[in-house]
């Protein structure tokens, strides 16, 4: 028995799996780790999902190009058209930025030209309160009876009305010698006051420095939108423009008030306003300049008409007050003086008879002054037969004034005169029985009772 029978042949290990190969007489055994094994099993399905999906690149490949072409065509278009389509919102958006910036420089450009009107207007309207007498910045700053509520930049004012202006005069009596003068007891319409009372003239809106201040401030906040801004600054206009519509109003009662004055002045004369022309601007003094009419906003009815009656009443003052200079409305001598013998028919205190007296006799001192009544040319310088030493002075529109029984004559004929100039001293000459002068105020040639003038002249 041999040894290798005796002893068995050696076992391979169980931890391997072991693969022979063999060719012709020569074998090999390869010994695997199972892990191999189960790694070659576990690659066999990936093989054959590799295999698949190759084959499947294979036969759908031109597919697959074709669809992805697709898909990014696709996408490339959808870009162009955003693409275009926020080009056409850039390009909107440039163009609504041009066009709001030409509304804002058209709103900009209306209020540069409404602030220059408005300017405009106020040098207007403080020539027009100068020729009506009023005081422009007194009408400026009327203020209205405090509000219970409170303003600010955002809260509107309504500009408040005067009350109504008294009513027209009525007509001037025709001027001729009458007896009943001086019993004219008839008293003159009282003025109307021109400030301090709340009814004065025309109520403006509040004009508060604490409100205007707050107005400039809000106006000129960087923070806020341009076009509330720029509203800001048209309400701010408006107040000016509601302002001097307050003014105009102002003014124009202003004049009317002045004109009725001297209209209520005129008729106690017994003089016809109608009749009276006002002296010519070469004689009241020099004027010139070029012709600017205060011209109102054709979107302003309201103060256009405005301005036609402010013009027509400072018109018809300018004219009154040009007037009142040349009539006789002052008092021929400086202090009080006694009348002795009144206008009217009375017993000459020379002959005894009934005798008109074409003038009205005022006692003063020997050698006190005579002052002219009103503007006027000396007619008239001397010896006047039974007036003694005499001056006659014309005022126009046929009205003259005749001063009799000088001691002393201080002016000459052809000579022009102001109220209250010097134009002689009382004496005692011609028809006269002590110091006095003799006054007369004559009409087209006719005496008229200078009484009447004596007592318009103390209003």
């Amino acid at each position: 028995m041999s040894i290798r029978d005796r002893y068995p042949p050696a076992k391979l290990p169980r931890t391997h799996y072991f693969l022979t190969v063999s060719r012709g007489e020569r074998m090999r055994a390869l010994a695997i780790r199972p892990a191999l094994v189960w790694a070659a099993f576990a690659a066999i399905p990936a093989l054959g999902l590799w295999a698949g999906g190759a084959t499947a690149f294979i036969a759908f490949h031109d597919t697959i190009v074709t669809a992805v072409v697709t898909r990014e065509s696709e996408i490339e278009t959808d870009y162009q058209t955003k693409l275009a389509d926020a080009r056409a919102e850039l390009d909107r958006l440039s163009s609504r930025r041009l066009i709001d910036q030409d509304a804002f420089e058209g709103k900009m450009r209306d209020l540069l030209s409404r602030q220059a009107r408005l300017e405009h207007r106020g040098a207007a309207l403080a020539a027009l309160a100068t020729e009506a007498g009023a005081d422009a910045t007194a009408l400026a700053q009327a203020k209205p009876k405090p509000t219970s509520h409170s303003i600010n930049a955002l809260t509107a004012i309504e500009a408040i009305g005067g009350a109504p202006a008294d009513g027209d005069l009525g007509g001037a009596r025709a001027y001729a010698p009458t007896a009943a003068t001086p019993g004219f007891t008839a008293a003159p319409r009282k003025p109307r006051p021109l400030d301090g009372g709340s009814d004065s003239l025309s109520r403006a809106e509040p004009q508060s420095d604490h409100f205007a201040g707050e107005l400039a401030a809000a106006a000129s906040d960087a923070t806020l939108d341009p076009d509330a801004r720029i509203g800001l600054v048209g309400y701010s206009l408006d107040r000016v423009e509601r302002a001097q519509s307050a003014v105009l109003t102002g003014v124009a009662r202003a004049a009317r008030v002045a004109a009725q004055h001297f209209e209520t002045v005129i008729e106690r004369t017994g003089l016809s306003v109608a009749t009276l022309k006002a002296p010519e601007a070469h004689e009241a003094g020099g004027m010139g300049g070029p012709f600017i009419p205060l011209e109102a906003a054709t979107e302003s009815p309201a103060f256009d008409a405005a301005v036609s009656d402010a013009e027509r009443e400072v018109e018809r003052a300018r004219r009154l007050r040009r007037l009142m200079p040349h009539l006789p409305l002052r008092y021929p001598l400086v202090g009080d003086a006694s009348i002795s013998s009144p206008f009217g028919y009375r017993a000459d205190p020379f002959l005894g008879r009934p005798a008109l007296h074409p003038g009205v006799d005022l006692v003063q001192s020997y050698g006190a002054e005579i002052k002219a009544t009103a503007i006027g040319r000396v007619s008239h310088a001397g010896p006047m037969g039974g007036y003694g030493n005499a001056v006659e002075i014309d005022h126009g529109n046929g009205i003259a004034t005749r001063y009799g029984h000088m001691s002393e004559v201080l002016v000459e004929e052809g000579q022009l005169v102001k109220p209250g100039d010097t134009i002689g001293r009382i004496g005692s000459t011609g028809r006269s029985t002590g110091p006095h002068l003799h006054y007369e105020v004559r009409i087209d040639g006719e005496p008229v009772d200078p009484e009447r003038f004596l007592t318009a002249a103390r209003d």
